[in-house]
């Protein structure tokens, strides 16, 4: 297993370097990610290049053992760049350009920037793509991070409408499939269609969805022709992937991932601002989501939270325990490397205060004992663990273009995508239910539950999937606002939830946008929830049953004969529809009658404890975490003989796993 740190030897002296790279010996990391900011070292002016630095430094690094792994440095094009070609900046959604001075200030649109970031690439790659020291290879860092998805300018404008002309081949098919005929927008040249800066009211949720898919394939495009410069002149050993975030960015990483070996994915359970890390069911979904990018295959996690992060906010500082929980959840459901951000925290620049492995001072304490525990404890059953599979019962369905849709179109101010998403993944999450998120391009027979939160645009593909699914015998739980559009972010003209009402057994005549201060009230009727009640936040779709079962109604004087959850029976099998934002609690004794009567397997734990499991053919691996800062929680085991491998220690029956604990038990088949 591959443990690393995030390096930037151009911030310190060389005569530090010595003492850096001992002690990351004596540590026990085996790989180096560095360079992916150091463009204006490697091309100080235009068409000059000098590797000197990080010549010198991955020969030390190599000298030790190390394996490096480099940064193509696109991410920060250099004050020189931007002096001769100030086109390549991008422009903001106010049409103000953006200015030098801090990171990921291109539009990937400008051909000028594409060709001299092919050129810098072409020419790391022919120093370094036969290194012996050098194992892969990170494109850029962070695409689309902070803002940099979208861009406004002419250059961008131009190459959205060449995008356009490439997708509907005619206006008279943009026109109709766009609407246009509303508020006198309709087309009559390509060079008419604007990008969508800021106007007085809103833009035309089509143009806006079709911005996102363009900027996101532009992206794909430019990360693309970097894979392809890459390609020509290393060696097949030399993997090539690239870090990822999951923000909502107008980025497709499914369709990025196709061009990489496999992804990366920079972790950071908390950052400047936040009194508290985010809550174990959030920081699993975004590992769920790595591991679904490329269907079911291992990830790097490329930066690893090591300190307290922030710019100009300083977050929470990660207690004693918190590195290895960290660590222990991202390899748990599919990191096979885990590299630190950083070795240091840096002495000056922008990430001051990103507190790193050793802090300013340079001086191991506490966090650097903290990594050497984690890598000792992993030391002899990691790439076991590692090779070991992540069985899921449970598929939870996420389409970016969703989330696209989402954020044109919130509809209350108390609409949160990732926070409406969680709503009905954490109480799976609660119940320690294995899941995987997944796109429409998986074959849905292989899980027993199929969840689909916040369904709002809808793909006819995946529509069908998912009535063959349930005629077969699956199950499905639809959320609220499932089926109101179609793939060109137009609403359906059928009532509720469209396409979908049939096997829902519903129809939906009215609704409700709850903001703030406003909620429902939900009363179970019938089955597992009879007897229980819930506010209901944000949304309430006044459901009329069809052939469904009501579960719960609304208690209010005008519609409290609406059913606000149902389940109806379709084929061979069953869809549920939870129309209102109703609280955990509720949820979760839903997904327990759901998961029992489909035969998912399931854990009750104490609240803030995590359990995961992994097969291999000989051996079940367990990995308990307990995301309480407080209190040690005592849990029941499954049945068998269970031990630790960094310990020796024997378990069975009961135990009790202490406040931010962490620890992998194996048991022989």
């Amino acid at each position: 297993m591959y443990i690393g740190v995030d390096y930037y030897p151009e911030q310190w002296p060389r005569e530090r370097w010595e003492t850096d790279l001992q002690m990351m010996k004596e540590l026990g990391i085996n790989v180096i990610r560095i360079a992916e900011f150091g463009w204006s070292l490697m091309e100080p002016e235009e068409g000059t290049f000098d590797f000197t630095l990080y010549d010198e430094a991955i020969k030390r690094m190599h000298s030790y053992g190390f394996d490096v792994v480099l940064g193509t440095p696109t991410a920060t094009p250099p004050a020189w760049l931007i002096e001769k070609y100030p086109e390549v900046l991008p422009v903001d959604d106010h049409g103000h350009v953006i200015s030098f001075g801090a990171r990921r200030h291109y539009t990937v649109n400008s051909e000028v920037y594409q060709l001299l970031s092919k050129r810098i690439v072409t020419e790391m790659a022919k120093r370094y793509g036969q290194h012996p020291a050098v194992i892969g290879w990170q494109v850029d860092n962070e695409y689309g991070h902070e803002k940099s998805d979208r861009s406004y300018g002419d250059i961008d404008q131009t190459a959205f409408q060449s995008w356009l002309k490439e997708k509907y081949d005619s206006l008279d098919a943009l026109n109709e499939r766009w609407g246009t005929v509303f508020w006198s927008q309709t087309y009559t040249r390509w060079s008419q269609i604007p990008v969508p800066r800021k106007v007085y009211q809103e833009h035309n949720p089509s143009l806006l969805l079709d911005f996102d898919r363009f900027c996101a394939e532009m992206y794909n495009r430019y990360n693309r022709m970097q894979v392809e410069v890459l390609r020509t002149f290393i060696p097949e050993r030399q993997f090539i992937t690239h870090n990822f975030v999951y923000t909502g960015l107008a980025q497709d990483q499914k369709e990025m991932a196709k061009d990489l070996d496999f992804i990366s994915f920079d972790n950071y359970p908390v950052w400047g601002g936040l009194a508290d890390p985010i809550s174990p069911a959030a920081i699993a979904r975004q590992h769920d989501l790595c591991r679904g990018t490329k269907n079911g295959k291992g990830y790097w996690v490329m930066e690893e939270l090591s300190g307290a992060q922030g710019w100009s906010q300083i977050g929470y500082n990660p207690r004693p325990g918190h590195l290895k929980l960290w660590t222990y959840q991202a390899i748990s459901r599919g990191a096979e490397a885990i590299v630190y951000f950083r070795w240091r925290a840096a002495r000056y620049g922008t990430e001051q205060f990103c507190h790193g492995i050793l802090d300013h001072d340079g001086k191991p304490r506490r966090k650097y004992d903290e990594v050497k525990e984690v890598i000792d404890s992993l030391s002899g059953f990691a790439d076991e663990w590692i090779a070991s599979d992540y069985k899921a019962d449970v598929a939870f369905y996420h389409d970016p273009e969703n989330e696209w849709a989402w954020q044109i179109q919130p509809h209350s101010d108390q609409f949160e995508y990732v926070k409406e998403y969680l709503r009905f993944y954490e109480p799976a999450h609660s119940l320690n239910t294995q899941a995987n998120i997944i796109r429409d391009d998986e074959d849905l027979s292989r899980y027993k539950v199929v969840v689909v939160p916040i369904y709002f645009l809808t793909k006819k593909r995946f529509n069908d999937q998912l009535k063959d699914y349930v005629k077969n015998g699956g199950t499905v739980v639809f959320s609220y606002r499932t089926g109101v559009k179609d793939e060109d972010n137009v609403v359906t003209e059928e009532t509720l939830p469209g396409d979908l009402a049939e096997m829902c057994g519903i129809e939906v005549p009215e609704y409700e946008s709850l903001r703030a201060d406003k909620s429902s009230h939900v009363n179970g009727q019938a089955g597992v929830l009879e007897g229980l009640s819930s506010d209901g936040e944000v949304w309430s779709d006044y459901i009329e049953t069809t052939t469904a079962d009501v579960l719960a109604t609304y208690e209010d004087s005008w519609f409290q004969d609406k059913a606000a959850i149902t389940k109806n029976n379709y084929g061979q099998g069953t869809v549920y529809y939870i129309g209102s934002g109703v609280e955990s609690a509720m949820i979760r004794k839903l997904y327990t009658s759901i998961f029992q009567e489909a035969g998912v397997r399931s854990s009750e734990t104490p609240e803030k404890v995590e359990l995961v499991w992994r097969e291999s053919s000989d051996q079940t691996y367990l990995a308990v975490l307990n995301h309480d800062v407080e209190e040690s929680h005592k849990i029941s085991l499954p049945e068998g003989e269970w031990s630790e491998n960094s310990t020796g220690n024997s378990y069975s029956g009961e135990l009790m796993i202490p406040r931010l604990g962490s620890m992998v038990l194996v048991k022989q088949k």
